[in-house]
């Protein structure tokens, strides 16, 4: 079954054109075989062992790697999407397809859903919006896939895109976040921080993997990484096995930026009326008791 997605809006695209529909996260059972008899089918299933065997035998270290992580905290996920950050989109998007298949999550790439939901390209977005343009349409997707589960995300890259806004994360704390970094642009970035203003943005990711050099090749290497994003989200869930529930406790109370103290459902939506955890009543209410009553002296 599809999951449909509720349409979103932005400027100069209407609802009808935002609608998306995402392939369920479950891949497509294979078609059962009827049975054979006679030397023929025995001899086609000899063939059919030998190829599975020999496939098995080309799967690289890396991805035994990342399929071994990937079972290890499939449970415990409960069907938290994971998504990937940062200025390499390319790598974004590998990372997030090698993940998806270990996982056996449905791969999804925001730029590619840009495109689709507006029938624009980005560039066109571009000429005719600028950068805000994209940004929008990017949150406008992170929007509608927020409610999703069993999704490994790869979202744009260059400093572009509502990943790169810190404010534009509400939809994002929901899931598992990864920033894929690289030693050269941290490096350049600690000499001159204003060079790169996005990466404030992607420092709100729970996991930061620096690659040792500035791309990442579709396969092993993002196999790789990706191995190296899932043990680390492993290492989170251990530390705190609540966290995928309180993920998705956080979607159900509509991905309201409460993370990740999350407050309770008449929450107004400002920081004065946030909860203190140390007296159970919001903040507003301590600073009135503490403000001096006129004509006090």
């Amino acid at each position: 079954a599809d999951h449909r997605v509720r349409p979103a809006t932005f400027r100069g695209i209407s609802p009808s054109r935002m609608s998306l529909s995402v392939a369920s996260s479950r891949a497509a059972p294979i078609a059962a075989l009827g049975p054979r008899t006679g030397r023929r089918s025995r001899a086609n299933r000899s063939r059919a062992m030998r190829c599975v065997a020999a496939a098995a035998s080309e799967t690289s270290e890396q991805q035994k790697t990342l399929k071994k992580n990937a079972d290890a905290i499939a449970d415990d996920l409960k069907g938290v999407t994971v998504t990937f950050v940062g200025d390499n989109e390319s790598a974004n998007i590998a990372v997030s397809q090698e993940v998806a298949k270990a996982l056996g999550y449905t791969p999804l790439s925001t730029p590619d859903l840009i495109e689709k939901i507006t029938d624009s390209t980005r560039e066109q977005i571009l000429e005719e919006d600028g950068e805000a343009g994209l940004v929008i349409a990017e949150n406008a997707v992170l929007e509608q896939l927020s409610t999703l589960i069993r999704c490994a995300v790869g979202t744009s890259g260059g400093g572009r895109g509502a990943t790169a806004r810190g404010d534009c994360w509400d939809y994002l704390f929901g899931q598992f976040t990864v920033w894929i970094d690289d030693a050269e642009a941290m490096a350049a970035a600690e000499s001159d921080p204003s060079t790169a203003p996005q990466r404030e943005a992607y420092e709100l990711a729970e996991v930061h993997l620096v690659m040792s050099k500035k791309e990442c090749k579709p396969g092993d290497e993002a196999a790789g990484i990706g191995a190296q994003a899932l043990e680390a989200i492993g290492s989170i869930i251990k530390d705190d096995p609540q966290v995928p529930g309180k993920k998705g406790f956080y979607v159900k109370m509509g991905c309201r930026g409460d993370w990740p103290v999350l407050q309770p459902p008449g929450w107004d939506g400002t920081k004065e009326g946030m909860v203190d955890p140390k007296t159970g009543k919001p903040y507003r209410d301590a600073e009135q008791a503490v403000a001096p009553k006129t004509g006090e002296v």
